[in-house]
């Protein structure tokens, strides 16, 4: 487990990054398992429509998911600079 400061800006911010991934990573399952569902449940209404949710949700989250890791990337750079400059 990663112990952060929380009273650190890089903290707060490598900290709000994971939360990101996190969060990204839960929301895309729960979108994956929406779409399984309206590929083996049987509907009066057409299939197109009951996939078209949990895909959009799917790329949006791969969107939050890559910029939360480019929040973290940043407070890991910010974090090894101010390790450096302590050094």
């Amino acid at each position: 487990m990663i112990n952060i400061n929380p009273n650190t800006n890089t903290g707060s911010a490598l900290q709000q990054g994971l939360n990101g991934l996190q969060n990204s990573s839960r929301a895309t399952i729960e979108a994956a398992n929406e779409l399984v569902a309206a590929g083996t449940v049987q509907r009066t209404v057409s299939i197109a429509t009951d996939i078209v949710e949990p895909i959009v949700e799917i790329n949006r989250q791969q969107q939050l998911f890559d910029a939360s890791a480019k929040v973290v990337q940043s407070a890991d750079e910010s974090l090894g600079t101010l390790v450096d400059i302590r050094a």
